[in-house]
């Protein structure tokens, strides 16, 4: 037994995705800081990316997600579970997050088609 707490089964979904790393000020008109990255698998409850940049674990990010059977972006609020240094096929870090049930976020949409996918 490896010791994975997993719910969730993963899937390998390979798509882009967006987290904003800084919001825009409300203050003045200055954007946000976004990072476009790669996930590596996805589940109901979360998310693995190849990314450029190191997060901070513990982290509540806004995530942007273009799965390829929807037409639009689904947006999520996630919690940065872990980050690491990535391997050689992968960018210079990887991360895991945990979706947040948060208030005007795609999350049911979401967990619905992560359950079609994984029926």
């Amino acid at each position: 037994m490896n010791g994975e707490k997993r719910e969730h089964l993963r899937l390998p979904v390979s798509t882009r995705i967006f987290i904003e790393l800084v919001s825009p000020s409300m203050c003045n008109s200055e954007s946000g800081t976004i990072a476009m990255c790669n996930t590596l698998d996805v589940s109901r409850g979360g998310l693995q990316v190849s990314l450029e940049h190191e997060l901070t674990v513990g982290a509540i990010l806004q995530i942007g997600v273009q799965m390829p059977e929807t037409e639009e972006a689904l947006y999520l609020a996630g919690e940065v579970e872990w980050c690491k240094p990535g391997t050689d096929s992968q960018k210079n870090w990887c991360a895991g997050f945990k979706i947040m049930n948060a208030n005007n976020s795609d999350i049911e949409r979401w967990q619905s088609l992560l359950t079609d996918m994984d029926g």
